[in-house]
């Protein structure tokens, strides 16, 4: 911050690392994925860049939806995807979609994001600093997988899945 200098090793320097390896992965991402997800994946790139930014400014986070859910709403959708899909809970495997595994691979680069997260925003003792984005880097993720599930609920067993299943 400002004038402020940390060395490279430092917690907050790691997760703004992370962030922006996720932050490639996701545009490279858009560039390839077919409608809804290039949207979709594009909303969660302006997400992550808010986390930076409010990280940086020292400013709270602020967000009522993302990719048309509230928190809630996400909660509930991850939670319970076979009643909101059609689709249960599943392992990715390398017979899945190219759009399934891209989005594996950027769900798991959210999670190691929101892990460098922690670590940057928690005390000695342990104690969250910055409970705003620690909340967001899990809500991050959680839409990754749900993105996922939508995409496998569309190629499981022939069935296709539309935003009013």
């Amino acid at each position: 911050h400002g004038n402020v200098l940390v060395m490279k090793t430092h917690p907050r320097i790691a997760f703004r690392g992370a962030i922006d390896t996720l932050e490639a992965e996701l545009l490279l991402a858009q560039s390839v994925l077919c409608k809804p997800y290039d949207g979709q994946v594009g909303e969660v790139l302006e997400f992550a860049r808010r986390l930076i930014r409010c990280d940086v400014l020292e400013e709270p986070l602020q967000w009522e939806k993302l990719c048309g859910l509230t928190e809630s709403e996400q909660r509930k959708h991850s939670h319970f995807p076979q009643a909101h899909y059609g689709q249960p809970h599943f392992m990715p495997e390398a017979e899945d979609t190219l759009t399934v595994l891209r989005l594996n691979r950027l769900r798991c680069l959210a999670r190691q994001a929101e892990l460098a997260a922690a670590h940057a925003f928690s005390d000695r003792e342990g104690n969250i600093t910055r409970e705003d984005i620690l909340q967001a880097m899990n809500r991050m993720s959680s839409m990754l997988y749900i993105l996922m599930i939508q995409e496998k609920g569309k190629h499981r067993e022939g069935t296709v899945w539309n935003s009013t299943h």
